[in-house]
């Protein structure tokens, strides 16, 4: 398949490498995506994986690094394409986001909306401009994509599952979204790792998620697309780097990209409470305190089981937290300094929300 991404041209059998123009400084000199194609022999699908859209999310650089090799391509049907490096400016800067974007740049891919112009406001910035000719990029060519993030110190390495929305009464776009649906779930199960959806419907909008990598090629390329946690950020561990690595090659094996039996993955905790579950913060303290965590990240969790244990600087006693919902611990926040109504934990909680939805009644005005 002839695939050319910036600088980077697939050759069959080979690895390429290349960059991809991002932004251009204004005292000289550019960012530039950093673009490996490893394309295979034979024909096949093209798997999209991207890395280090926030700037102190390491693991999933080292996972492309260690999972494209030439052993690999030897096998392979059909070529992937991968980023290990969406922002550079926050790598280099060890920021989630770039100086040249004043936000969180993973809420820059398209939302489907018709472009407004404003003379009272300032116009999308570099940044959001060159992921939207990346969103093309992709749309155009893949088959499916994951993008690789990491959640917070000791957390799961997980997948979070967006929810995919389409215009209400269009019935095309309600089929597209179901199959993308089912696909998504395929792919997460192949890829084996813990699963849970992100937010309702409502906040998922609010909290701009449905702008995020994944969301946007899922809702509006009809591209099945994940998200991967993979666990602490900055340095990785080596045991969350396999699984991350093992589980790719699953996706690819379900894809029909590699051949042979699915690896298991081992080395960190796979949980399943035998419901759909999706996130929530909770154990929030009533009271300034130092917190000391009762339950681990991968640890089921019950309504009324203790969360959290909260005391004063001399360690006395304040009260105990406990849950309000079934589910399972994501993560803990990095710390356990807290000030009134702060999170202390991350659950997956049971989800009774479907996985595809319609767009809000006034989004598209």
């Amino acid at each position: 398949m002839a695939l050319t991404i910036g600088t980077a041209t697939a050759k069959r059998g080979e690895i390429a490498y290349g960059e991809y123009f991002l932004v251009q400084h204004p005292v000289g000199g550019a960012d530039a995506l950093p673009v490996i194609i490893a394309q295979g022999k034979e024909d096949g699908p093209v798997f999209w994986i991207t890395a280090g859209i926030h700037g102190i999310e390491h693991a999933g650089i080292q996972v492309i690094h260690k999972l494209i090799t030439s052993e690999l391509v030897e096998k392979l049907h059909g070529t992937i394409v991968a980023i290990p490096a969406l922002n550079p400016a926050g790598l280099r800067t060890l920021n989630r986001q770039a100086y040249y974007h004043a936000g969180d740049p993973n809420r820059l891919f398209p939302d489907g909306r018709a472009p407004k112009t404003d003379p009272d406001k300032a116009p999308p910035s570099a940044l959001e401009q060159a992921y939207g000719r990346l969103f093309e990029e992709i749309k155009n060519t893949a088959s499916f994509y994951f993008d690789l993030h990491c959640m917070s110190n000791g957390s799961l390495s997980f997948i979070f599952r967006d929810r995919i929305l389409y215009r209400k009464g269009d019935e095309s776009a309600r089929k597209r979204a179901e199959e993308v649906s089912i696909k998504m779930d395929e792919m997460a199960q192949a890829y084996g790792h813990t699963v849970t959806a992100d937010f309702a419907v409502e906040k998922y909008i609010n909290e701009k998620l449905h702008r995020a990598t994944t969301a946007a090629v899922a809702m509006l390329a009809g591209i099945p697309a994940l998200t991967a946690e993979l666990s602490s950020p900055y340095t990785p561990t080596p045991e969350v780097v396999n699984a991350g690595v093992a589980g790719l090659r699953n996706v690819m094996r379900w894809g029909g990209m590699l051949g042979g039996e699915m690896e298991p993955i081992t080395g960190i905790k796979v949980v399943d409470p035998g419901f759909p579950t999706h996130r929530r913060s909770v154990a929030r303290v009533t009271q300034s305190c130092v917190v000391h965590h009762l339950k681990e990240p991968g640890d089921l969790v019950k309504v009324g089981d203790p969360l959290v244990e909260m005391r004063d600087a001399w360690g006395r006693s304040l009260g105990v937290l406990n849950s309000e919902y079934d589910g399972f611990v994501i993560s803990r926040p990095t710390g356990i300094l807290y000030y009134p109504g702060e999170a202390t934990m991350l659950l997956a909680i049971r989800d009774e929300e479907p996985r595809i939805g319609e767009y809000p009644e006034k989004y598209f005005d």
